[in-house]
């Protein structure tokens, strides 16, 4: 019964999976997410029902669309398989609760912004939006921090954000916001935490770019989608992780 949940609740996270691609794909170019049949980005055919479950299509097709047979993009099953990993991994963490539906909503809106920001370098304030409701939700009937840890983890890191910002030119509006609302959700402990896993990936990434040659000192290089990763770990697990480390340090 327990592996018949498990896959259920994978597979509603794939097939959402599947409906934020749409929206991945069409935000930035201002399409409409709600009007409108899924089609090919290549040949513009209308994709049919069958093609379009989720992963298990991408199998059957090899990667490719059945009308002009070029290869679809890998990060499409990906996003699906992500999505239903995010599911999974949030029922596991908090099992039948509100808290469940919040990680899942959250995990979905890092994964629209990551890959968002990574295609166009910007975070919409839309997104910022749901993020702060789910802050609201969170604050008023889940947690158990003083509502003060709360609004200090708004600031915490969105100010020397802004700071940067002003001396640098390095960082965007839209990272400052995120990491905003999102420490309003976490608690200024998370959000530390949330900060610190973006920060090892994405510096990560970019001396990797950098030993690579693709990228150059100068170059802008996409923080949300790393910040984006840490904030859901952080929802996950932030508080413990704080704790832990600072039981080290006693």
């Amino acid at each position: 019964m327990e592996l018949l949940i498990l896959i259920y609740i994978f597979s509603l996270g794939a097939i959402l999976g599947s409906f934020y691609n749409v929206v991945i794909y069409r935000l930035p170019r201002k399409l409409s997410i709600a009007k409108g049949t899924s089609f090919c980005p290549k040949c513009e055919h209308r994709i049919m029902p069958l093609e379009l479950i989720p992963i298990l299509s991408y199998v059957f097709l090899k990667g490719r669309c059945a009308h002009c047979h070029e290869p679809i993009s890998i990060r499409y099953p990906l996003i699906e398989t992500i999505t239903g990993f995010i599911f999974l991994i949030s029922y596991l963490r908090f099992g039948f609760s509100i808290q469940t539906l919040i990680a899942m909503i959250l995990g979905s809106l890092c994964l629209i912004i990551a890959m968002i920001d990574f295609d166009t370098m910007e975070i919409y304030d839309r997104f910022q939006v749901f993020i702060l409701i789910l802050a609201m939700i969170h604050i008023t009937l889940l947690t158990e921090l003083p509502i003060l840890d709360h609004i200090i983890g708004f600031f915490i890191i969105s100010v020397p954000f802004y700071i940067l910002a002003i001396i640098t030119n390095g960082l965007g509006g839209g990272d400052i916001k995120l990491m905003a609302v999102s420490g309003l959700l976490l608690g200024y402990q998370a959000t530390l935490v949330a900060f610190f896993i973006g920060a090892i990936f994405g510096g990560s990434v970019a001396i990797v770019l950098l030993a690579l040659k693709k990228s150059q000192m100068k170059s802008l290089i996409a923080f949300g989608p790393y910040l984006a990763i840490g904030i859901f770990f952080a929802y996950l697990v932030g508080q413990q992780v704080f704790e832990w480390y600072i039981s080290l340090l006693i």
